[in-house]
């Protein structure tokens, strides 16, 4: 998987505020791929502890990268059950 297939962000997604600038200092495109990848790397170690293996945790990501809303709607579910 690219690291642009994985940092495409859909419009209105859940992913879509972390990435925009909400202050008047652009973030430039590099900060913003710095940033990525240290999320996503904050992400794999994550699921890796849990007990996922390399081959399950490189299809969660290629999961959510070919259909976003999927997470997005999940994320969702969980935020409205636990508040």
């Amino acid at each position: 998987m690219s690291a642009a297939s994985i940092l495409s962000v859909a419009p209105g997604s859940a992913f879509a505020g972390a990435f925009s600038c909400r202050h008047d200092a652009q973030v430039s495109s590099e900060d913003r791929i710095e940033i990525a990848e240290a999320v996503l790397a904050g992400a794999w170690r994550t699921l890796r502890a849990a007990g996922f293996h390399e081959a399950e945790v490189q299809a969660l990501f290629d999961q959510i990268a070919d259909r976003p809303e999927d997470l997005a709607r999940r994320l969702r579910k969980m935020a409205n059950a636990a508040g």
